[in-house]
């Protein structure tokens, strides 16, 4: 039996950490030989002890005799391509992946992908070595909820709250959230926005510059900002005690926080465009209608270009949207269970482990179970 050795962040709140949290977990309840290998850097964030517990046991283990076979759970410019075996697995969000990734994805043995989205931008791309579709994956939320690790400040907000949690980077479209909140609801309004984000005080800066740009004549409904490094716990229940999400992302590979919000039964208004698409869908959320526009250079990474497309999602739509949500609770909810459903049944992580045996072993002829 082959051995995997999962090269990735682990203890983080980053999508890349989340996502190899879930899956090494997933390979290992499956019964395959998996190792950690972790570099330690950014803050860490409060797990469930048992998740911990096997997570840490799993970088302690030792390298198997037999065969091995290498992931890498990075971006590309951070692969590696070893005598035995290796696979690279990343997300991207536009319509092209950077010129640098091409030549690095073609030495791998194959690249591992979490949506028929990323499927198709890295072949069109240019990379012919096998792509493999490797379904995103959580654990199903804690039963019961924990409230007690519901963050304080969330029982003093309005009754109604939405809720967007993302980096504040150019691509999510916290501009254009914050933009058809603003719009569209008055402090009259019983409604808030919670934005759980990672910043310092530029955010609130930028925050006032998009006010200012929008000359509102009314005073709009209370926005939060969460900077606080959550724990696992505590996000479980910002998202239960949330009634609708929001994400007007310009991109996704995945979009991990609008899976959390699906796998809770929460409402979902989110761009039309991107790897979320694999489980959302007009029946079970809100899509925002979009346009495709060229992409702006980022200044966090190189790797986005002129020569590609990423989705400008619509503000006067969004702005009904939320409205619409607001007024007509009763359907959302209905979609939001609709959601739950779906996804609890299809991307649970057996299902995303069983995409990884089969991915691995398809290549490389091993067997890992």
């Amino acid at each position: 039996m082959a051995q995997v050795i999962w090269h990735g962040t682990v203890f983080d709140s980053t999508g890349y950490a989340k996502a190899t949290r879930e899956y090494v977990l997933a390979l290992h309840a499956a019964g395959v030989d998996v190792s950690l290998e972790t570099y330690q850097g950014l803050p860490q964030v409060g797990l469930p002890p048992d998740q911990r517990s096997v997570l840490e046991h799993l970088l302690r283990k030792r390298r198997s005799a037999g065969p091995r076979v290498s992931v890498y759970h990075y971006i590309p410019d951070l692969w590696r391509r070893k005598l035995r075996a290796s696979f690279g697995f990343t997300y991207w969000e536009t319509s092209k992946i950077p010129d640098n990734w091409i030549k690095q994805a073609n030495q791998m043995s194959g690249i591992l992908l979490p949506s028929i989205h990323n499927i198709t931008v890295f072949r069109q791309s240019g990379v012919n070595v096998p792509l493999h579709y490797v379904r995103p994956c959580l654990s199903e939320p804690y039963h019961p909820p924990a409230p007690e690790h519901t963050p304080q400040y969330v029982n003093h907000l309005p009754p109604f709250r939405f809720l967007s949690v993302c980096s504040w980077i150019n691509r999510k479209g916290i501009d254009i959230l914050l933009k058809a909140f603003w719009s569209e609801f008055t402090a009259a309004d019983p409604v808030c926005l919670i934005i759980k984000t990672a910043g310092t005080a530029e955010v609130y800066h930028m925050m006032e510059h998009w006010k200012r740009e929008l000359q509102l004549t009314h005073h709009p409904a209370q926005v939060y900002i969460d900077l606080e490094l959550r724990s696992e716990m505590e996000m479980d229940a910002l998202y239960r005690s949330s009634h609708a999400f929001v994400l007007p992302s310009r991109g996704e590979g995945v979009g991990y926080p609008v899976l959390e919000a699906a796998m809770r039964g929460v409402p979902i208004i989110v761009t039309g465009w991107g790897g979320h698409l694999d489980f959302l869908n007009e029946y079970n959320s809100y899509l925002i209608p979009y346009h495709l526009v060229p992409v702006r250079p980022q200044p966090y990474y190189q790797g986005y270009q002129s020569d590609q497309l990423w989705a400008e999602a619509s503000v006067d739509a969004l702005r009904s949207q939320m409205r619409h949500v607001v007024t007509n609770y009763a359907e959302a909810s209905n979609k939001g269970q609709i959601a739950m459903h779906h996804t609890l049944t299809h991307f649970s992580p057996d299902k995303a482990a069983q995409d990884l045996i089969t991915a691995l072993s398809r290549t490389t002829g091993f067997t890992f179970t």
